[in-house]
């Protein structure tokens, strides 16, 4: 019959003596007891440690973004403020853009006057309004999709845009 090999020694014929000596001594009993809840209290602290610190961090998180929405609200109002401000500009320039005023300051105030009849210097104007001409650059650009054609229509707006 074959025994386990589990009952002798590895790389012998003896068998294994199956004798505790933590078993029979109590002084060493209670050394292995003292050392095995030694070792259970250091894995205690060192998970609690980790759940601590995991727990630490998650705060930690939590507080960084409280002080991002902090300083985001904060951010808003002064932009809320600046924006009324700049509103309140606005309407205080229109209520200050009286013909008259501007006239009087500028007699008054800068010492200016109205310009002689030789020195009036007449521009002619053309009559073609430049932005309609830049609106139906822009759609005629859509509808050609040939680069021969594109490019003499480009060749043909720039044209119109001379004279």
């Amino acid at each position: 019959m074959i025994e386990k090999r589990e009952t002798y020694v590895y790389g012998t014929a003896a068998k294994k003596i199956e004798y505790d000596v933590y078993e029979h001594n109590e002084i060493l009993k209670e050394k292995k007891k003292v050392r095995t809840n030694n070792k259970a209290k250091v894995k205690i602290v060192f998970t609690l440690m980790v759940v601590f610190s995991m727990f630490f961090l998650i705060m930690y998180r939590y507080a960084m973004i409280t002080e991002l929405n902090y300083e985001i609200a904060r951010a808003e109002s002064d932009f809320s403020k600046i924006k009324d401000n700049n509103a309140r500009l606005l309407v205080e320039i229109e209520k200050e853009t009286d013909l008259r005023k501007i006239k009087e300051i500028a007699e008054e105030k800068l010492n200016m006057q109205k310009p002689d009849k030789f020195q009036t210097v007449y521009i002619s104007v053309p009559k073609n309004d430049f932005t309609v001409v830049a609106d139906a650059y822009k759609e005629m650009g859509k509808e050609n999709t040939n680069v021969l054609s594109a490019l003499l229509e480009e060749a043909s707006k720039f044209a119109q845009l001379l004279y």
